[in-house]
């Protein structure tokens, strides 16, 4: 089975451990710094079974992945620009409460009335934006379940780019070389056996 270029498996203690080659992440060029990522990972059945199942079935797994100042600005910005969003609901709220007439006046009926709704759109837009972020901006990763002969849980990093999963394939197979026989070291994770399509 061959993998996207955008993906790598690793052990969940390389990432634990911050074992990756100083190749950014995001961007593949030489990294500057390290940024903690947490990744988690349900069943597809328990979100039929709400919210608070899903996190308490949810594989976990964090660690450090290297990255390049510009990117990682750039994933705080993302990241802040729609946290950002959620007080500002409040504060559109709290300029309601104080525009809101005490008579019947048109011009201040429909200003409170514009102020609440911004209020409203920028809290489910910060919402929305807060959940999308982590999925469809950055590295990723998916943690699978402990597989029968594994001494531990296997991560698949997703969207991360090919120089970095170039260096962190490169960096296993110089280990596995490195420890020589196979009863010798742990096995490199290939392919996920389970995965669907």
């Amino acid at each position: 089975m061959i993998s996207p270029p955008d993906r790598v498996t690793i052990w969940q203690s390389q990432l634990t451990a911050n074992d990756f080659p100083p190749v950014c992440a995001m961007s593949g060029q030489p990294a500057e710094t390290w940024h903690k990522f947490r990744f988690a990972t349900a069943p597809p059945w328990a979100f039929l079974l709400g919210a608070i199942v899903v996190a308490a079935l949810s594989r976990r797994a964090s660690g450090y992945l290297p990255l390049t100042r510009a990117s990682l600005k750039k994933l705080r910005l993302v990241t802040w620009t729609f946290v950002g969003l959620l007080p500002l609901a409040v504060v559109f709220w709290v300029a309601a409460a104080l525009v809101a007439p005490s008579d019947s006046d048109p011009t201040r009926s429909a200003i409170t009335g514009i102020l609440v709704l911004m209020g409203f759109i920028s809290l489910i837009v910060g919402l929305i934006g807060v959940i999308l972020r982590a999925r469809f901006y950055g590295p990723t990763g998916k943690v699978m379940e402990q597989q029968p002969g594994y001494y531990e849980p296997v991560i698949e990093l997703q969207r991360v780019h090919p120089n970095f999963v170039a260096a962190v394939r490169q960096r296993q197979q110089g280990r596995a070389a490195q420890y020589g026989s196979p009863a010798q070291f742990q096995r490199q994770p290939g392919p996920y056996p389970y995965q669907p399509g």
